[in-house]
């Protein structure tokens, strides 16, 4: 059995939303070490819960463990600007499907500095895709719709399905394929969004 931590670590070196609180760890050393966290709750790999745009809707500690575990789908998209419809229709996506984008975002996922023209989402695929009633999707940089959309439509079509967005993840050495794998957010009580150790295997 082979496991691939694809993860983006919490780190001063990873890339920031241009206007987020910048990550911190500071160490406290007494006889023993108890580290602060200053970040956002939508930072590195992360987990979106619907309340992050639905503010009456489902909070991240209340999302169904089974929609986090289980097999996953890595499709790998060559779109150079955003996913569109055209790109999803012709994939094997099942109702329950748990699905993740690979693109070029992969080479850029890493780095320290923000890119604000990685490959997104559009609207008629996350219209597509909530329709095909799948239990997740991911993609591999830090935002799923590209930034500065007005309305959020393509996190609100998919949240209002109560399909989990998964956002950073680091999928450059991961092969299109299906795997087992395991999504795990960080249980915040009311949270709109938590970090995530993002792990597939086979």
């Amino acid at each position: 059995m082979k496991f691939y931590d694809i993860t983006v670590p919490l780190s001063p070196h990873t890339a920031n939303w241009p206007d987020g609180v910048k990550y911190k760890r500071e160490e406290i050393k007494t006889s023993a070490i108890v580290s602060t966290l200053t970040m956002r709750s939508h930072y590195a790999t992360h987990v979106d819960a619907p309340r992050h745009f639905l503010f009456n809707k489902q909070t991240v500690d209340k999302i169904a463990t089974a929609a986090l575990i289980g097999k996953f789908k890595v499709f790998a998209v060559k779109s150079k600007v955003r996913i569109e419809l055209k790109d999803v229709k012709s994939l094997k996506i099942s109702r329950d499907d748990r699905v993740l984008f690979k693109t070029n975002n992969s080479n850029i996922v890493t780095g320290a500095k923000f890119d604000p023209a990685y490959i997104s989402l559009s609207v008629e695929a996350a219209i597509f895709l909530a329709a095909k009633k799948i239990a997740l999707v991911g993609i591999d940089y830090f935002g799923i719709e590209a930034k500065g959309s007005p309305g959020h439509l393509v996190h609100k079509t998919l949240l209002k399905r109560d399909i989990v967005i998964v956002e950073g993840l680091n999928l450059q050495k991961i092969r299109p394929g299906t795997y087992n794998g395991a999504i795990l957010p960080l249980k915040i009580e009311g949270g709109d969004g938590a970090p995530a150790r993002a792990v597939l295997w086979k």
